[in-house]
């Protein structure tokens, strides 16, 4: 079972805590459940700000107890409620609140500009830095500390694991030191070579762990992947 620790001053850049990995796309599978014990519906988006590292920010949610509470409060149809991370209580199977749905925020007074959404994270291609496209971002991975991850495949990236018979076996990280920017796309502060080079010899140097994940994975009929990154110490930094 999936125990969360939330640190609870998320103004001093405290962040959630994991006894395993998890991902963006794992949690939108999620019941959301308030303090009373009710499902109140499911997460519809999440949202992040990047500054060196994305940041998880809000939460957004959906559902039909969601639309009923919605016209309650005459909120429109197009606004959702928003909770923060501070706002979970722990999560298994389900995210568990520590507050009521009646306390949460609402989407166009909580979320800001500058906050970027799950989904148009996942429309971006992300290029080097000369402009050319090597892949997209897919996911959005939280680390046992409570960092985050982007987890990207297609283009290049794809074709580099295909090439090793891994494309089911693992993913790409892209390290956050290589991103110069996030906005219509993904800017790389690396050359495509340098990422050719660099995940070349990452995974020859990691193909035992991969291998031994993968019968493992077989033998527990589970889909775990060995998560490496795009950019470590091969080829010039």
């Amino acid at each position: 079972m999936l125990n969360e620790i939330i640190k609870k001053n998320s103004c001093r850049g405290e962040t959630m805590k994991l006894s395993k990995p998890i991902c963006c796309q794992d949690i939108k599978k999620m019941d959301v459940i308030d303090a009373s014990g009710k499902k109140i519906g499911k997460i519809l988006n999440l949202t992040f700000t990047f500054d060196d590292s994305l940041k998880l920010k809000h939460f957004i949610l959906s559902g039909s107890r969601i639309e009923e509470f919605l016209e309650a409060i005459n909120l429109k149809p197009d606004e959702h409620p928003v909770f923060e991370s501070t706002a979970i209580k722990k999560i298994d199977t389900h995210i568990h609140l520590d507050t009521s749905v009646n306390s949460l925020k609402n989407s166009h007074d909580t979320i800001a500009d500058d906050e970027i959404k799950f989904s148009d994270l996942q429309k971006l291609e992300i290029v080097d830095k000369d402009g050319v496209k090597v892949g997209r971002a897919i996911n959005v991975d939280f680390d046992i500390d409570g960092r985050t991850a982007l987890i990207a495949g297609g283009g290049l990236l794809e074709e580099k694991l295909e090439s090793f018979g891994l494309k089911e076996d693992v993913d790409i990280i892209i390290p956050f030191h290589v991103i110069v920017s996030i906005d219509e796309s993904i800017r790389l502060s690396v050359s495509k070579d340098e990422l050719v080079t660099s995940i070349d010899g990452i995974l020859k140097e990691r193909a035992n762990e991969i291998k031994n994940q993968r019968e493992a994975a077989a033998a527990h009929s589970h889909g775990k992947k060995v998560r490496v990154p795009a950019h470590w110490r091969y080829g010039p930094a």
